[in-house]
């Protein structure tokens, strides 16, 4: 098994220069399009459908591209803010040197991708799935990722900060590394998965009763033990 990845901070957008104000009748995302700094402000891009998009040096401000389809993009050096994302899916395609913040992202999917240099901040992430993805030197601070999907992804390169992770779902996940601080653990999925994760002090004790059950072991309270005494 390759050994942990070192966490440090993920590397900013590197943006050239301001962006010019996108026209969609130029610069919507399509089959092999390649947009490239531009922004997109207030613009609605809603369910498209497109294969090997190249979008470079971007921010997206207050846009919709709510139920797109995406295959085999690359988001390079973008900014994403106060945007709508929900139940976007993309596969096999990359975030790189990329900002989300206070996005609508519910039901988001990335699916075989990869992210590297990635914040995602203040972002709506619950019912999301990032199956079978890599992650390197990426953070969620902030971010609801209720009912989150990680299944068979690589998130040794990520740190989860003030997250909430309520049932959220690590089956099968690389975690040596991990960090998680500060973060609502209730009700967490598959949660022997999280070997060799760093964790807060005060994560640990949300994590107690989920551990307990994973091996088996009944945790009893005096109150329980004043309702069930044993027998004399």
């Amino acid at each position: 098994m390759p050994p942990p990845r070192k966490l440090r901070p993920p590397t900013k957008p590197r943006m050239a220069s301001p962006p010019v104000a996108a026209d969609l009748a130029l610069h919507d995302i399509a089959d092999d399009a390649h947009l490239h700094g531009l922004a997109f402000t207030g613009l609605r891009m809603p369910d498209r459908d497109a294969r090997l998009v190249d979008v470079e040096e971007c921010e997206f401000t207050q846009a919709d591209l709510s139920g797109c389809t995406l295959a085999k993009a690359t988001f390079a050096d973008c900014r994403f803010v106060s945007s709508n994302l929900a139940n976007l899916g993309a596969t096999s395609s990359s975030l790189i040197r990329c900002e989300l913040r206070g996005l609508r992202t519910t039901g988001f999917r990335w699916i075989d991708g990869t992210l590297r240099d990635v914040v995602f901040s203040e972002c709506r992430l619950d019912l999301t799935a990032f199956r079978f993805t890599s992650f390197m030197n990426v953070r969620f601070v902030g971010c609801n990722l209720s009912q989150a999907d990680f299944t068979n992804a690589d998130v040794r390169g990520v740190h989860f900060i003030d997250c909430d992770l309520t049932a959220a779902q690590f089956s099968h996940a690389d975690m040596r590394g991990t960090r998680l601080q500060n973060c609502v653990l209730d009700g967490i999925s598959s949660v022997t998965s999280l070997r060799g994760a760093v964790i807060d002090p005060q994560d640990l004790i949300a994590l107690t009763y989920a551990l307990a059950n994973a091996l088996g072991i009944v945790i009893e309270t005096p109150d329980d033990q004043r309702r069930n005494p044993h027998d004399s």
